[in-house]
């Protein structure tokens, strides 16, 4: 097992949020408009139609031969743009253009809707008595099922688990850690950013007899300025994981002054998809 436990001495800012709603008033801050689609696919297991809000790496029309990793991003209302996101985004595109200049790191990026009112039942595959139900299997089913395979269609990607990742924020990083936990045939990995583990008290028990496969991998990210719970419950799952997945590769990040929001979760990006990327994105 390779385990890799950073300290981010980072400055946060923003306020937390995990519900969203578009304003068509504000000024979108896509980086490069002519790189960013969108479009609904249907979710069967759930019944609803969902966006996918996908940005393409600079050079993706000019290289026909190229294939690329994906990573999925839960929240997709607040990873690339102000104008749909509830307050502060991401910078996803950003932060993946960046990474592209400096370390030759293309990827696609690919944010899929949360369902509004009914986010907290369907990003969690685990019951809370105030939060039933819990629609999480359903979406996991729809995410594997339906995005994935438009997503492979759609697009020039490298469809294999090894390359495809799945990020989260709180409620969404409850789903990035069920995913990696129950799709290792889909999903390589898992980044977790300030995970809601306080949902469930069956997430530490299913983590406790669930190892990640070898070659998985996956990082927590936690804010000493989260909710109180937050961080220790973070770290806790970190030492459960390590424990039970002696294959797999582990990274833990904390911020000391790391709050619970989009900005805290855009500055500690470039160093989780390094991470993920490693070598591809090691220094030069």
């Amino acid at each position: 097992m390779r385990v890799l436990v950073a300290s981010l001495l980072l400055t946060t800012a923003g306020i937390a949020a995990d519900a969203v709603a578009a304003d068509p008033a504000r000024e979108s801050t896509v980086a490069s408009p002519s790189r960013f689609e969108t479009f609904t696919v249907a979710l069967p297991t759930l019944g609803v139609e969902r966006t996918l809000r996908v940005y393409l790496p600079r050079g993706y029309t000019n290289c026909e031969g190229c294939r690329y990793p994906v990573v999925y991003f839960m929240d997709g209302q607040n990873v690339f743009d102000a104008a749909t996101s509830y307050v502060g985004e991401w910078g996803a595109d950003e932060t993946l253009d960046d990474l592209l200049a400096k370390h030759d790191l293309a990827v696609i990026a690919v944010g899929v809707d949360h369902g509004g009112e009914a986010r907290m039942q369907e990003l969690s595959v685990w019951e809370n008595p105030e939060f039933r139900p819990a629609k999480g299997e359903a979406f996991l089913a729809d995410l594997v099922g339906a995005v994935k395979p438009a997503i492979d269609a759609r697009y020039r990607t490298r469809p294999a688990a090894a390359s495809t990742t799945i990020v989260g924020s709180s409620m969404g990083g409850l789903m990035a850690h069920a995913a990696v936990l129950r799709r290792p045939d889909v999903f390589g990995g898992a980044i977790i950013f300030s995970p809601s583990y306080w949902f469930s008290p069956a997430i530490a028990e299913e983590t406790a007899r669930t190892p990640l496969k070898p070659g998985q991998y996956a990082l927590i990210y936690a804010g000493g300025k989260d909710s109180e719970s937050t961080l220790p419950k973070a770290r806790a799952m970190f030492e459960t994981l390590s424990v039970q997945s002696p294959s797999a590769r582990m990274n833990f990040l904390e911020d000391p002054n790391g709050e619970h929001n989009e900005g805290a979760w855009r500055t500690a990006l470039p160093t989780a998809l390094c991470w993920r990327f490693d070598p591809i994105c090691a220094p030069r």
